[in-house]
């Protein structure tokens, strides 16, 4: 065999597996979807918000809820724009929601 001839059979081996791989297999189209990230988002636990330990005694709670609740409060952002004030009510729920669910850990109501 010559080098020419060894050179034609490595070329119709790549052509004809490129030639199958896009005929049987194709590319997988793939859609950016920017909601689906958001979508399959884990929410973060109760002690990730609150920014405190997982076995924070109530009072270590209770302090890193005022810390975060006065800086996040929409009345601090209220002569801001819509979007910030927006964004300051949905923290605002979501330390709400991790400081109860915090304290019920704990065995109190808050």
């Amino acid at each position: 065999m010559r080098l020419n001839e060894i050179g034609a059979i490595l070329l119709g081996l790549f052509a004809g597996y490129w030639i199958v791989s896009k005929l049987f297999f194709g590319h997988a189209k793939v859609r950016l979807d920017p909601g689906a990230a958001s979508q399959t988002k884990v929410p973060p636990k109760w002690n990730e918000v609150l920014e405190v330990a997982p076995s924070a005694s109530a009072v270590e709670i209770r302090d890193a809820y005022k810390r975060l609740i006065s800086k996040y409060h929409p009345d601090k952002v209220d002569t801001l724009g819509q979007e910030l004030k927006d964004l300051a009510a949905h923290k605002t729920q979501e330390i709400n929601a991790a400081y109860q669910e915090g304290m019920r850990a704990r065995g109190e109501v808050p």
